[in-house]
């Protein structure tokens, strides 16, 4: 009487459990995208501080699989990064989720770690204090 009971559930539930699966797994490539463009902005606009190219910088950041299609676009003190999207999911209309990130330079390096103080000692990103 209760026998093919489990297949019977498995055959019902196959489908809920394959859609929860690859929406985790596509959900973690758009947010390791987001990561690497973030950091790619972050290094373009770090890069046309001290007067190098940012498309360079970016260039050698966003030649992954995922990130392969963005573009940058950098003006004055600020470098855009955008990373085109669209989730993948049979079933799914998800529409467009570019990801999008503006990142402007900050005062020179040399002006906020040669102040006298601990808060400048602790937080300066080259500082070579234990010897470089």
């Amino acid at each position: 009487m209760r026998r093919g009971q489990a297949t019977t559930e498995l055959v019902l539930m196959l489908p809920v459990i394959l859609g929860l699966l690859f929406t985790v797994v596509e959900l973690a490539l758009w947010l390791g995208g987001t990561h690497y463009t973030t950091y790619a902005a972050f290094a373009g606009a770090r890069a046309q501080q001290v007067g190098r190219d940012p498309m360079d910088a970016t260039d050698a950041l966003l030649d992954g699989r995922l990130t392969h299609s963005a573009t940058t676009t950098g003006s004055g003190s600020s470098v855009k990064v955008e990373m085109p999207w669209a989730f993948d999911l049979p079933f799914v209309v998800s529409g467009d989720q570019t990801y999008e990130v503006n990142v402007t330079a900050g005062p020179d390096e040399e002006r906020y770690e040669g102040r006298s103080g601990m808060k400048s000692i602790l937080w300066a990103d080259n500082n070579c204090r234990g010897g470089c």
